[in-house]
């Protein structure tokens, strides 16, 4: 059975510091990952998502970062996804020419992730529509899925969203009735779980986020996006269940793994 599974790097975090971090320093974190993800270290990386049996890749902002990839190191990180036989699926960053300059350059489809930095929501769907990588907007402070839809006018075939069950759930969100809510306009899903009331993360299943039930109202819809697994611990190295991390979620899609 084929799914639309995901490794999303953004889980290596806290890679930089040997899993040491508090989520606060997110910033500072990306800052290094960016000047520490060179060739080697990227190489590094796809192998270790490879190995966990993943076969597609959404590349957080920092190991593929604007400032840092000009046409010879775009050349070489795509080359290396293939070299694994990943996919890159998605590009986790805000939406802004640079990013669609990244995602042209890696055959990227779309960027999903917060509209930080971002230009007006008119400008992102010129964008958008322009260069054909579609924007899904990524929930972090919202609870609700009105609060969703403002921030991303109601949605457009090139502008939807990218639901963070994570993110909803410390919120204390019923997060399968926000995802109901928001209805055709859920483009990507970043299945998350954390412990309930915070945005510590946790094995999936194992905490707040009602990941069984979102699951089964997507695949009850018919969706067609990405699951793409997010877990950005803070005190321990998620490669450490990320095969059981992928083995879950093909069971929850109908697998026999």
């Amino acid at each position: 059975m084929t799914t639309k599974i995901a490794f999303n790097t953004a889980n290596l975090v806290g890679r930089v510091t040997g899993y040491r971090f508090e989520l606060k320093n997110w910033g500072q974190q990306d800052k290094m990952t960016v000047a520490q993800t060179d060739e080697t270290a990227w190489r590094a990386i796809c192998g270790e998502i490879a190995a966990a049996g993943f076969t597609a890749v959404e590349i957080w902002k920092a190991h593929a970062d604007p400032s840092v990839m000009d046409a010879p190191r775009l050349r070489t990180w795509k080359q290396i996804l293939a070299d694994h036989g990943l996919e890159p699926i998605g590009y986790a960053a805000g939406y802004t020419a640079d990013a669609v300059r990244v995602c042209e350059s890696l055959d990227i489809p779309a960027i999903n992730g917060g509209f930080w930095g971002s230009p007006p929501l008119a400008e992102i769907e010129r964008l958008a529509r322009h260069s054909g990588i579609r924007a899904n907007y990524e929930n972090h402070p919202e609870k609700s899925a009105a609060e969703v839809l403002a921030k991303i006018g109601g949605g457009s075939d090139m502008i939807g969203v990218t639901v963070d069950t994570g993110w909803f759930a410390t919120h204390g969100a019923d997060v399968a009735a926000v995802v109901k809510a928001l209805g055709p306009l859920v483009r990507h899903l970043h299945v998350k779980d954390v412990k309930a009331n915070t945005h510590q993360t946790c094995p999936l299943g194992t905490g707040a986020a009602a990941l069984p039930q979102v699951i089964a109202h997507l695949k009850s819809t018919g969706y067609t996006g990405w699951y793409s697994w997010e877990d950005e611990p803070e005190d321990r190295n998620p490669m450490d269940i990320a095969a059981d991390s992928h083995a879950w979620i093909t069971r929850q899609l109908g697998g026999q793994r």
